[in-house]
């Protein structure tokens, strides 16, 4: 799987778990996902990549996200025309 796959792959399985990330986390919480799951997670940023490189998992193709955010999923951007 490339990079892309395993990106779209993790960012489905967000949108899929992300209320029960809410619910199973505190708020603040980081939250690794990668292959399409859960796989670790930790009070800080730090403690997370901490374990993600014990794990071996350090990738940037690892999604990370904070229990209790609202991501974004859809953007609709409005620009006023300026012609005159």
């Amino acid at each position: 799987m490339d990079r892309t796959q395993e990106r779209q792959l993790n960012q489905a399985a967000y949108r899929r778990l992300s209320d029960s990330i809410n619910r199973t986390y505190p708020p603040g919480r980081f939250v690794a996902i990668a292959g399409g799951k859960v796989v670790a997670d930790a009070a800080s940023f730090e403690d997370l990549d901490s374990a993600l490189r014990q794990m071996g998992s350090h990738s940037p193709d690892v999604l990370v996200v904070q229990a209790g955010v609202d991501y974004l999923t859809d953007a609709v951007i409005l620009a006023q025309d300026s012609r005159p």
